[in-house]
């Protein structure tokens, strides 16, 4: 199995008090422990909703172990075969991956050692990003602990909230706008959960989704025989 945690978490969000007064036409205080709390749960929503980080935010994903399959490992949940099959790739969830901490592995008495970067490079030019293991190289595979026997640990987002896309900021205005305005009195009507986000914001963040199958493909995952060779 796997298992993501976070390292360090955001400092910053998507907007800030100052950009959802702005949008809402406030210039008093008096709502701004309100807005504070709003602005954070739009930024947790777009970030879930597109399965991506938004600002900067370091992360470790924790494999128990490293097997020969025929699909690329990956954390989270993914659509289809849109890439070549590589037995060796690794998968960092939570795109955009900008840089890779360390790459460790831990023995039965539990001391680490560095996996050395010449042994593999990044590719953060996919989606999701990927450890990628260089020609005639192998991962550890003895003496390893049964669980969380490997660490990699990264930093993801487009940086400070400035740097995030325009139609994932404007969302999270249209949104907290929203929430504003319902705050306390605003419930799901039947079943329609969509009902409770506004069309356009979601609209605006759908180029951003990286759409999902599987919660843990770790477990169980099929394999596709004879393809991407």
């Amino acid at each position: 199995m796997a298992g993501l945690k976070v390292h360090t978490a955001e400092t910053e969000f998507v907007v800030d008090t100052d950009d959802l007064k702005n949008h809402l036409k406030i210039t008093g205080t008096d709502d701004n422990d309100t807005l504070d709390v709003i602005r954070v749960a739009c930024h947790n929503w777009a970030k879930e909703y597109t399965n991506r980080t938004l600002t900067t935010v370091t992360y470790q994903l924790f494999l128990d172990s490293i097997n020969q399959v025929d699909l690329g490992y990956q954390e989270g949940e993914f659509v289809g075969i849109d890439r070549s099959i590589n037995p060796t790739n690794i998968l960092l969830p939570k795109s955009p991956v900008t840089s890779l901490t360390h790459f460790k592995y831990y023995d039965d008495s539990d001391s680490a050692t560095t996996f050395a970067s010449s042994n593999y490079y990044l590719d953060n030019a996919s989606v999701p990003a990927k450890i990628v293991l260089r020609r005639g190289k192998s991962y550890p595979s003895d003496s390893l602990r049964v669980a969380n026997a490997f660490e990699l640990q990264y930093v993801a987002g487009y940086g400070g909230r400035t740097s995030v896309p325009t139609d994932i900021k404007n969302a999270c205005l249209i949104y907290a706008g929203y929430l504003f305005e319902h705050r306390g009195d605003r419930g799901f009507v039947g079943l329609d959960y969509n009902q409770s986000v506004p069309y356009l914001a979601t609209q605006l963040l759908q180029p951003y989704r990286i759409k999902s199958l599987s919660q843990n493909p770790f477990r169980g995952q099929a394999q596709y025989i004879g393809m991407g060779r």
